[in-house]
């Protein structure tokens, strides 16, 4: 009988505790808010960025089994509370650079039990010279096209394609080129492909590559 009631005082421990730490969802996205546009701004945050429905939080159930959950799928949280990893996703035009006038990202951090923040948003996908309000200097696509071609490239099976991004481990901008060089007709994702990345500001050749690319499909 002993052992009955403390397993029955343990477990109405164990409930008093998993359901007395509950948060409201809502209280929860607009803190999150709030740290967040102490990093970006309001002007930032209203016009480009968007809440990301892929938020999760953990949390224990009445046996203390760690479990996750979509933060909006109910008004509060459930079982007790432990963390939660807040989403967000970002589409900020740069008029300044036309080459790269968009830039997309996303960036999240955690809050703890107490909604204290674990960590900061990693905004390093944007670049420094977008809070200087600054021109990227872009080289021209026909400057970096013949960098690129006196790399002694291979005769490709398609047009040469360039696109600019932004590198965030460098913190540079970078011209991609690529060219198909082998493409099996039956399976598009088996090919190669010559890749040369150059430093979009100053024109200096990063790395020239062959890349054979083959993907397993299972039947």
């Amino acid at each position: 009988m002993t052992k009955q009631i403390f397993f029955l005082l343990i477990i109405l421990f164990n409930l008093t505790d998993t359901f007395g730490q509950k948060h409201s969802t809502k209280k929860i996205r607009e803190l999150a808010d709030s740290i967040l546009i102490e990093y970006v701004g309001d002007t930032i945050f209203e016009k480009y960025c968007t809440y990301d429905t892929d938020t999760y939080y953990e949390y224990k159930n009445i046996f203390g089994k760690t479990k996750w959950e979509t933060l909006d799928k109910f008004k509060k949280t459930k079982g007790r509370f432990v963390k939660v990893d807040m989403r967000w996703l970002f589409s900020i035009l740069y008029p300044e650079c036309p080459y790269f006038n968009t830039i997309n990202g996303r960036t999240s951090f955690y809050l703890d039990s107490l909604l204290k923040p674990k960590n900061i948003p990693d905004l390093s996908f944007i670049p420094e010279k977008y809070w200087q309000k600054d021109s990227c200097n872009i080289l021209d696509k026909e400057v970096i096209l013949n960098i690129a071609k006196q790399q002694n490239l291979k005769k490709g099976i398609k047009p040469i394609e360039a696109k600019v991004t932004y590198n965030k481990d460098l913190k540079i901008f970078i011209w991609e080129i690529t060219q198909i060089l082998r493409e099996d007709e039956e399976n598009d994702d088996e090919r190669s492909i010559e890749e040369v990345i150059i430093n979009a500001n100053t024109g200096e050749v990063i790395t020239h590559e062959i890349i054979d690319i083959s993907v397993m499909h299972c039947l």
